[in-house]
């Protein structure tokens, strides 16, 4: 499955199979979290309880059902560019698993922090925690119901770039990105994003008046799936970190 393919298929999930990953994936979730720590200044960690056949975090019951014996701590720099980098690299892990058959979902805050217990350097905080598993074949009511719920608050396409050209008349890689962006995750859970497309260049922003922390996740979680989109419609490149931050075609 290629990356782009993992993007299309990728939905958060919330109810998942009491079965752990095979030791295989485990592995291979190892190698990711190592590579998205590399030289990024992450501090990812993997929890693997899947021998003691006990959850490796505690998700909030009205949320999620099931229970996950792997997840990754999303441990990053406590500041705005770490909160970025933190989403832009958990993305990038999300859609490995997801290449590998695995469910996920961003989570936030509905979890009980006390059920983790982070490595933390000093200027470090916990952003997140990312649960991986099998997902149940037919998804619960309640599940269907959150999911709705979320994805009710949608924004239109259209809504993603700020131009000086109408969305129809924009190159077809922006578009793509602008899609790719659609469709990922949102940390607030309300895509605080645009992509700004002026003067022949592409920046991203938050558009938010009001900004919390949080907000850079959503940037970083943007920025990844932009660049997978834009590659997939055949420009590759890679983004300049913090907001505004440009976006740079090879």
């Amino acid at each position: 499955m290629t990356e782009f393919e993992a993007l299309e298929k990728r939905i958060s999930v919330r109810a998942y199979e009491k079965r752990p990953p095979a030791p295989q994936l485990v592995a291979e979730l190892q190698a990711a979290v190592d590579a998205c720590n590399a030289g990024s200044g992450l501090h990812f960690q993997l929890i693997d309880k899947s021998a003691a056949q006990k959850p490796a975090v505690k998700l909030a019951p009205g949320m999620f059902s099931g229970e996950v014996y792997i997840c990754v701590l999303l441990v990053g720099p406590e500041d705005a560019l770490g909160g970025e980098l933190v989403g832009y690299f958990s993305e990038k892990l999300i859609l490995k698993a997801v290449s590998l058959g695995l469910g996920t979902c961003w989570v936030a805050g509905t979890y009980d922090r006390k059920s983790v217990t982070p490595e933390l350097h000093e200027g470090e905080k916990l952003w997140g925690v990312v649960p991986l598993g099998y997902a149940v074949e037919k998804i619960p009511l309640l599940q269907r119901t959150v999911r709705s719920r979320i994805r009710a608050k949608d924004r239109k396409i259209e809504t993603f770039v700020e131009s000086d050209y109408p969305y129809t008349s924009l190159p077809g890689w922006i578009r793509a990105g602008a899609e790719a962006v659609k469709a990922g995750p949102s940390a607030v859970n309300q895509q605080p994003v645009n992509i700004v497309y002026k003067g022949g260049l592409v920046t991203m922003r938050l558009w938010k008046e009001k900004k919390n922390e949080m907000m850079y996740n959503d940037l970083g979680i943007a920025k990844y799936q932009f660049q997978v989109g834009a590659e997939n419609a055949g420009v590759r490149g890679f983004w300049n970190f913090g907001e505004d931050g440009e976006f740079i075609a090879e």
